[in-house]
């Protein structure tokens, strides 16, 4: 079913920011403390995918010359 479309706002992407940032740092404690090598570099390689992600994300945000955008806003996967 087509859910309808919404402007996707500033406020929007840094609020995923925040979380992608969140989930970034949660990531790399557990990489911490993996005992298994194969482990902390999956987790490591995951990490940086969210900072890049997150970073990503940041300047958008940041070019943004108003508060809303016209592309529809997609939610991440879970």
């Amino acid at each position: 079913m087509n859910q309808p479309t919404q402007p996707v706002t500033k406020d929007m992407l840094l609020r995923q920011v925040d979380g992608l940032r969140d989930l970034s740092r949660r990531a790399r404690r557990l990489a911490e403390n993996m005992t298994a090598e194969e482990d902390r570099g999956r987790l490591g390689r995951y990490v940086e995918e969210l900072d890049e992600r997150a970073s990503a994300l940041e300047r958008q945000a940041a070019d943004a010359k108003t508060g809303q955008f016209a592309v529809a806003a997609s939610r991440p996967a879970p």
